[in-house]
């Protein structure tokens, strides 16, 4: 039996932001050729422990040995001299470059000229091999501006993976990944074990660890709780570890009724992304829409928001004519968007966690010409009690909480503005599973109150647990409907992948 050699080790680290405990004492070891996972609850501290051996933060106490040596990182430029790398939840990409500046970025290929030139077409040639290899379809001359959630993390991968010389974190790698292009990155994965590289990867998808974890590592409320060989535990117990407690539904039980048509859309394009799309979503459905990344889901509720104005078709909203290109409008008529990137499209980082929950609706806290701000805290504070949104503070800045509650932020925004109709684009992505479990809850109670929802989502048990029909769209068009209850994962990535002869 070979015995693996420590490559990173972590002592008692501890950190605090502003008074509040996020790390106490927490101790870590990766070793060479292996696969930690590294789990927790959203808030638990897991980004802020990487964070520190990212050099991003310094920790108040405890030592980082890299091969047995004591070390310290002033600056993520000493952490990627040391060899470590990292792949941040929340993308840390240069919009304006492109894909092979991003992968190459600092290390560029220079030509043989005095003021040393970029050499462009080194540079993308070495980004295509690189991404060919990785399974990654991307175009290295595309500006990642331009580029899809799901094609943004698979440039965050590359790089990481080109910087990786002994340890490297993947924080929520596959958060935007189909079930296609997490193959390709668990093959990666498998493939840097090889080498020696020291693995940690964070992830909310336990179903996922079976296949490339080796050892894990549970934080909760800033303290490691367990450590130990992936495996020797059932689910069930790391859930509780995570959670403190045991969560034994986490796709609750369905009991709304299903009514009156609430959405329908008819032949809605807009080319090239999708194509004479129609469905109908009633009054206590829920309406999950599957396919691979580029199948022009997105595009689709965005259409139907009015963020994106589509090329032709019809959308009706309770039997009337509705097809706005003013979001403002569909707010007001009933219809919400939870965007896919809530840090980008969704939420006001900066603003108070308050705000960011009235936003959609000021209008009914505003008397006398004057917004009433004891109002706007107490309302705020009905939605974080009734979310569970942590921490309970109606004036922090909604940027420092963590994912899950962010996203439980965004939810409260179309309760308050009195939503009948919601579009969903992957609700739970970067959420842990028992922030999942309270959204999923949530959902449910709005079926239940008469909403209607459509749900993307790239989790396809996610899907199957929550939804009542799944539409399936390939390249721009929908080419199946499916009962969730009686289809499976496998016949819904048939749909999504195969070409009907």
């Amino acid at each position: 039996m070979t015995v693996s050699i420590t490559a990173l080790e972590m002592r008692g680290i501890s950190k605090s932001f502003s008074g509040n405990t996020v790390l106490d004492g927490v101790s870590l070891t990766a070793r060479a050729g292996e696969v930690l996972a590294l789990l927790g609850e959203n808030g638990a501290g897991k980004s802020t422990l990487m964070k520190i051996l990212a050099g991003v933060h310094q920790p108040e106490e405890g030592e980082i040995f890299i091969d047995g040596q004591p070390t310290k990182f002033a600056r993520p430029a000493d952490a990627l001299q040391a060899g470590i790398a990292m792949i941040y939840q929340e993308l840390s990409l240069a919009p304006h470059l492109t894909v092979a500046e991003n992968i190459f970025l600092g290390r560029e290929p220079l030509k043989v000229a005095p003021l040393g030139f970029i050499n462009q077409r080194e540079l993308n040639d070495r980004a295509k091999i690189l991404l060919s290899e990785y399974g990654f379809n991307l175009n290295p001359k595309s500006r990642v501006a331009s580029l899809s959630a799901a094609d943004r993390q698979q440039v965050e991968i590359t790089r990481a993976v080109v910087e990786a010389k002994k340890v490297i974190v993947m924080d929520e790698p596959t958060s935007s990944l189909t079930d296609s292009e997490v193959k390709e990155l668990f093959r990666l994965i498998r493939d840097l074990k090889s080498r020696g590289l020291a693995v940690i990867y964070i992830s909310h998808r336990l179903e996922e660890l079976d296949e490339i974890a080796d050892r894990v590592t549970i934080l909760r409320d800033g303290k490691a709780v367990y450590s130990g060989v992936w495996g020797e535990i059932s689910t069930d117990e790391v859930i509780k570890h995570m959670a403190g407690r045991e969560l034994k539904e986490i796709f609750p039980p369905r009991n709304a009724r299903i009514g009156e048509v609430k959405l329908r859309v008819r032949n809605l394009t807009l080319k090239p992304k999708f194509e004479g799309v129609n469905f109908e979503a009633r009054a206590g459905e829920v309406v999950g829409i599957a396919g691979l990344a580029g199948a022009g889901r997105t595009e689709l509720i965005e259409a139907i928001f009015g963020a994106t104005p589509a090329n032709s078709g019809e959308v009706e909203l309770n039997g009337k004519q509705f097809l706005s290109t003013q979001p403002s409008l569909s707010v007001t008529s009933g219809l919400s968007l939870l965007t896919e990137d809530r840090k980008r499209t969704g939420l006001c980082l900066n603003l108070p966690l308050a705000t960011n929950i009235t936003l959609a609706n000021t209008g009914a806290l505003v008397k006398g010409g004057r917004l009433q701000s004891k109002l706007e805290t107490a309302t705020a504070q009905n939605y974080i009690q009734k979310l569970n949104i942590r921490p309970p503070a109606p004036s922090k800045p909604v940027g420092r909480l963590s994912g899950g509650n962010q996203q439980k932020s965004l939810l409260a925004r179309w309760l308050f503005a009195k939503s009948q109709v919601f579009l969903m684009d992957e609700p739970t992505r970067g959420v842990d599973v028992a922030a999942r479990s309270e959204i999923y809850r949530e959902v449910n109670e709005l079926a239940e109150a008469g909403a209607a929802i459509v749900m993307v989502s790239s989790d396809l048990p996610e899907l199957l647990g929550m939804a009542d029909r799944i539409l399936v769209m390939r390249r721009g068009k929908l080419v199946a409907e499916l009962n969730a209850r009686q289809t499976t994962q496998e016949e819904v990535l048939k749909h999504a992948a195969v070409e009907e002869s």
